[in-house]
């Protein structure tokens, strides 16, 4: 009989910390879309930020190579290109 009381009383602990956590997700969800109505920049890049950090716990190669790849697009898109002069456009027409 004390067996069924300990079982009982643990699934209602469990209930009530399941019942938390919920509340605790809800209430993040909403923090988030405030923040968003409010910030829109900061909390994309919060959310790109916590995003990022779950590839690089899942898989960090991949990360690695990401980070690698966008940083040499982002590289090579900064180089400006040197206008053409009156005497080169005057050739190409």
């Amino acid at each position: 009989m004390s067996k069924v009381v300990g079982l009982l009383g643990l699934s209602i602990v469990l209930a009530i910390i399941k019942a938390a956590l919920t509340a605790l997700v809800v209430a993040m969800i909403l923090a988030l879309l405030w923040s968003f109505m409010t910030r829109p920049r900061d909390t994309i890049v919060f959310v790109v930020t916590c995003a990022l950090s779950c590839v690089a716990v899942a898989q960090p190669v991949a990360c690695i190579a990401g980070v690698t790849l966008v940083a040499i697009v982002l590289g090579l898109a900064g180089r400006r290109r040197k206008p053409l002069s009156a005497l080169q456009l005057s050739r190409h027409q």
